[in-house]
């Protein structure tokens, strides 16, 4: 008799185990679905680190965001194969760089593995309703090899 209860609790823990897994798994596949597209940066604030002294943080939306950050919006477009480009025009509208490499999601975090132009990896929570991404997490901004500047960006769909 215990032995039978004991074999039904540890059925039931198995099965409550792989049910959540099957809930992530779909959250993943519906949040993975939602990304496939081409984004483009409506709202950036980063609270930037410097060893030794006060934060510094940048701020621009749509009506500061050329004269902030001395370039237009940055466009990416998640590919449905996991693949992305990120493309950073100057004002005059040509691309100056673009960033490739590949995507994933992991519960409610995007995870961009960059391979050109240099290798880096980045992890950023992200929500999306309808045509509008909200990102957040710990990035170097400035490009002094630390990820310790706190990025909260919001993105809107474009679509052709």
């Amino acid at each position: 008799m215990k032995k039978t209860l004991f074999l039904i609790g540890g059925l039931i823990v198995c099965l409550a185990t792989l049910s959540s897994f099957i809930k992530l798994a779909q959250s993943d596949a519906e949040l993975s679905k939602k990304i496939v597209g081409e984004w483009r940066n409506i709202y950036l604030k980063i609270v930037i680190h410097h060893p030794g002294k006060q934060p510094e943080t940048v701020e621009a939306d749509s009506t500061n965001w050329e004269q902030q950050l001395g370039i237009k919006p940055i466009r990416t477009h998640f590919k449905s194969d996991g693949t992305y480009t990120s493309e950073y025009r100057n004002l005059k509208d040509s691309i100056v760089k673009i960033a490739s490499g590949t995507w994933t999601i992991k519960s409610d975090s995007l995870i961009m593995n960059q391979s050109k132009p240099s290798a880096s990896l980045l992890k950023l929570h992200v929500d999306i309703a309808g045509t509008k991404a909200t990102f957040k997490g710990v990035i170097d901004f400035e490009g002094d090899g630390l990820k310790d500047d706190e990025y909260y960006g919001q993105q809107r769909k474009f679509d052709r």
